[in-house]
C-alpha cells in the first residue's frame, strides 16, 4: 500500500514525523462513497470543475465541503483519515526515527496538524473519491433537486 511520511515545518508538532498510509482499495471505495453520499444528502454539489481540477483542486473544494455533512458523518468521514495516520517518534540519540505506531490523540498538540494530516490523507484517496463521484453523483443529480445557492459550495 502507498505510504508518504508528512513532518510539520512550524507550530507546536514541528519536526514530530507522520506517516499516512492508503487504505486498501476495499475500504477507500466504501468510505468514499460513504463520504459522497453524505456529501450528496447534506446538499453539497460536487462541482465538475473540481472533478477535473486534479489532486490538489479538488481536495482543497472536497475539505471544505465537510463543512456541509451532518456531525456524525463528517467525524467518520474525518476519523477513517485519521486512522490512516502513524507517528514515528524520534529515537533516544534524537536523531532517527523509530518505527511507526498508532497515533493517539496527546501525539498532537497543534490544531493545524490535524487539518494538515486530513488534507494529505485526502490526497491518497481523492482517486476512490472521484470514482465514487462519478458513480453516484450523476444519479443523485437526477433524483435530487438542486441546492439552493446560499446552500451551494460554491457561494
Amino acid at each position: 500500500m502507498k505510504s508518504i511520511e508528512w513532518i510539520p515545518t512550524s507550530g507546536e508538532d514541528e519536526g514530530k514525523k507522520f506517516v499516512i498510509t492508503r487504505m486498501s482499495a476495499f475500504a477507500a471505495d466504501k468510505w468514499a462513497r460513504h463520504t459522497v453520499k453524505a456529501l450528496i444528502k447534506s446538499g453539497a454539489k460536487i462541482p465538475d470543475t473540481a472533478m477535473e481540477a486534479g489532486i490538489l483542486g479538488l481536495s482543497g473544494v472536497a475539505m471544505q465541503m465537510f463543512g456541509f455533512m451532518d456531525d456524525d458523518d463528517c467525524d467518520k468521514a474525518f476519523q477513517a483519515m485519521l486512522d490512516c495516520v502513524k507517528i514515528s517518534r524520534l529515537a533516544p540519540d534524537g536523531r532517527t526515527y523509530l518505527p511507526p505506531v498508532q497515533l493517539f490523540e496527546n501525539d498532537i498538540s497543534d490544531p493545524q496538524t490535524l487539518v494538515d494530516l486530513r488534507s494529505e490523507a485526502f490526497k491518497l484517496h481523492v482517486g476512490f473519491f472521484k470514482a465514487a463521484a462519478s458513480q453516484i453523483s450523476p444519479l443523485a443529480a437526477a433524483l435530487i433537486p438542486p441546492a439552493s445557492p446560499e446552500n451551494s459550495p460554491a457561494s
